[in-house]
């Protein structure tokens, strides 16, 4: 019978039958939604004034220009009530189907307003997935950075519990399944990406603190199923190079070999989940040993993962769709 919220896509398992119902030998069952991008009330006309006002260097006039495409570039900006239902309904469905955990990888926000990250937070807490056994969030460049950031602002950190910058946190599940929490935003300080002018923090970094620290944390980890959540994709031959994968503004996150290294000698098939492109990879993808895995963005796509870790320390992965 087929669920009323969500549709199947596809499975890891094929011998699975299309049924979203919690399998009875599942122990843990995780559900990924990435890349939400809440829409935030920017006053267009303010930005629209500012440009015509501008004196400033043509890096900043860019900047301005990049603030105003972003802004009217989200798909939902007019319908922003539809757009909170539509992410509601998605998180009610979650419980319909029994999952355990939530897992964000990134871009809560689409302008990194505050606004916009207590949109989210309300739809989390009152469908029922706030906290923190029930939900790990980890910070995307939207989150980060934004195309505002000549207004004062709160961090993320004001409005949720997330991992700080180079070095990794760790979360321990029911049944052995641990969580590693990878902040991949550069350094914008010590380290900026040229293309920050235009695009903050699209080209992501994984700095050596995260491979020395799952070489520090290899023995007290051994043994248990791995999850590694980053926001920054890993791998470029799964989606189609468009005019955003010109000079570069697009590339898989830096010192990805050296953390999946790393990560190998933990779990040498760990599950790495990202976002930030909102392309959908196919379900059974692997980039070295390990299945990696990207349901795209949620404002495009409509469409999350769920994780399925049996008694045998199997993980399943099926992809599911909101029905409009």
């Amino acid at each position: 019978m087929a669920h009323p919220i969500f549709r199947w896509i596809d499975c890891t398992d094929p011998t699975r039958p299309r049924d979203l119902g919690r399998p009875g030998d599942t122990k843990l069952r995780l559900a990924q939604l990435t890349d939400p991008h809440v829409p935030g009330e920017v006053a267009l006309m303010s930005r629209l004034r500012d440009l015509m006002g501008h004196r400033g260097s043509i890096w900043d006039f860019s900047h301005e220009i990049g603030a105003i495409t972003n802004e009217l570039g989200h798909r939902y900006r007019n319908k922003r009530r539809l757009y909170t239902n539509l992410l509601m309904k998605a998180l009610m469905g979650l419980h319909q189907l029994e999952v355990d955990h939530l897992l964000i990888t990134g871009d809560l926000s689409h302008c990194s307003l505050p606004t916009e990250f207590l949109e989210i937070r309300a739809a989390l807490e009152v469908t029922g997935w706030w906290g923190d056994e029930k939900l790990t969030v980890i910070p995307g460049n939207h989150d980060r950075f934004n195309l505002y950031e000549n207004r004062p602002k709160q961090p993320m950190e004001a409005f949720f519990d997330v991992v700080g910058p180079r070095e990794p946190r760790l979360k321990i599940l029911d049944g052995g399944v641990a969580l590693v929490e990878v902040d991949t935003n550069r350094d914008r300080v010590h380290d900026r990406h040229p293309t920050e002018k235009w695009l903050p923090n699209t080209v992501g970094k994984i700095y050596q603190e995260v491979p020395d620290w799952f070489d520090a944390e290899h023995i007290s980890l051994k043994g248990m199923r791995v999850l590694a959540l980053v926001h920054h994709h890993i791998s470029s031959d799964w989606y189609t190079e468009r005019v955003s994968g010109l000079g570069g503004l697009m590339l898989p996150a830096e010192g990805r070999d050296e953390m999946l290294e790393a990560l190998e000698l933990v779990d040498p098939h760990a599950l790495v989940l990202h976002g930030h492109k909102h392309d959908v990879m196919a379900v059974n993808y692997q980039w070295m040993s390990h299945p990696v895995s990207c349901p795209g963005g949620f404002a495009e796509a409509l469409t999350l993962n769920l994780i399925d870790v049996n008694l045998n320390d199997e993980m399943v992965l099926t992809q599911i769709a909101l029905r409009p």
